[in-house]
């Protein structure tokens, strides 16, 4: 099971990296810019607009951060971490639009013909820019797995996709050297086609976890072997889960093995179930249990309440002039209501007696109950 981490502490690590990923890509966007303008190399300015869209989505990400970190509130009582969601959603956004420009940008040169003739200098700035790139991206991800952020972890493998970006610029650069002046242009379209498609995926799980895509098949196979292994149960329908942000949510119907428990009962066969699914699962931090009698999966028909039968009860045993009980318990189930009645174990009874008053009972609320499957008479001596 992954390391527990409280809000706060997880709030400040994803803070603290961030900030540092921050103030390295405005440092290579600054460098890669002036290297390549100064320097002749096409590939080393896309590279530096890389770096800009990196620095952009680092800024969202402090501000999603800020909010997410908050705990729940009356407006927002699952808390905020969708605000997550929306940053790695304008990374993905931005770039994407990025890898576009700079596809688009590389396309024109290589069709004009029109190359220049990269600097022998910008090799060190296309080294420097590997280097920093790739530890960003170590200590990002290790956070990242830490804290299970969606949003940090896609900002860790932009991070990797600079760093590789900057080792084809080193290549193409080289090569331009080395007398291939249109490999500046082509490793160009290489970066931007990375950036495009880095930018597609990050945006697209972004919008599905949006949308409430539920765990993974594996994640679901466990919670089902989990809750099938717990006592009492028999069976499971309606399992419903959730993302929200590094979180996930769960709601299942269970199906218990005794379909005439009592409340209280039911309530301790689900409060365990939810402690052994938060425990086993990770980023599972709540699960709402519905119990049932019985599966009620397609639906069922809907059967008075407890005050109509009240009524009934009342009025068909106050026409035979029968006694009222001391205790009603009703048991709903798919065939129909069960009425169970408690009287007291009259004084001097005999087998015989009690069986003709059960009968008289019965027969007293037959045709009274909407939905009535039978009737029930238990006797309780008193102490």
């Amino acid at each position: 099971m992954t390391e527990t981490i409280s809000r706060s502490d997880r709030g400040k690590k994803n803070m603290r990296v961030t900030l540092m990923g921050a103030g390295t890509n405005m440092v290579l966007f600054f460098t890669k810019l002036a290297g390549g303008i100064l320097g002749h190399s096409d590939a080393l300015v896309a590279d530096a607009v890389h770096s800009l869209s990196d620095l952009l989505s680092d800024l969202g990400l402090i501000l999603a951060m800020h909010f997410s970190s908050q705990p729940p509130d009356h407006e927002h009582p699952y808390g905020h971490e969708r605000f997550e969601t929306l940053a790695a959603l304008g990374t993905g956004t931005l770039l994407a639009a990025n890898g576009a420009g700079i596809g688009y940008e590389a396309v024109q040169r290589l069709v004009i013909g029109h190359y220049g003739m990269p600097a022998v200098w910008t090799l060190y700035i296309a080294a420097f820019a590997i280097v920093a790139k790739e530890s960003l991206y170590q200590i990002t991800i290790r956070v990242a797995r830490k804290t299970r952020s969606a949003a940090l972890r896609a900002n860790a493998w932009d991070h990797r996709t600079d760093a590789i970006s900057s080792v084809i610029v080193l290549i193409g650069i080289g090569g331009s050297l080395l007398g291939a002046p249109y490999l500046d242009s082509v490793v160009a379209l290489i970066v931007a086609l990375m950036v495009l498609r880095i930018g597609v995926v990050t945006a697209w799980e972004a919008l599905q976890e949006l949308a409430d895509r539920g765990l993974d098949d594996v994640t679901l196979t466990q919670i089902r072997e989990i809750i099938l292994g717990c006592e009492g149960v028999r069976d499971l329908h309606l399992l419903k889960t959730r993302k929200i942000g590094h979180q996930a949510l769960a709601e299942v119907h269970l199906q218990v093995t005794n379909p005439l428990l009592s409340v209280s009962e039911g309530h301790q066969i689900a409060e365990r179930v939810r402690i052994c699914l938060l425990q086993a699962v990770d980023d599972l931090v709540d699960a709402t249990i519905h119990i049932d009698s019985e599966n009620d999966e397609e639906g069922g028909a809907v059967l008075p309440p407890r005050s109509e039968i009240e009524k009934a009860v009342a009025s068909g045993l106050l026409a035979r002039n029968l006694p009222h009980p001391q205790q009603m318990t009703l048991h709903y189930l798919k065939e129909g209501v069960v009425v169970c009645l408690r009287y007291p174990f009259p004084v001097g009874a005999t087998l015989q007696t009690l069986e003709a008053e059960e009968k008289q009972i019965q027969d007293a609320l037959q045709g009274k109950i909407v939905g009535l499957q039978r009737v029930d008479v238990a006797w309780q001596t008193s102490g």
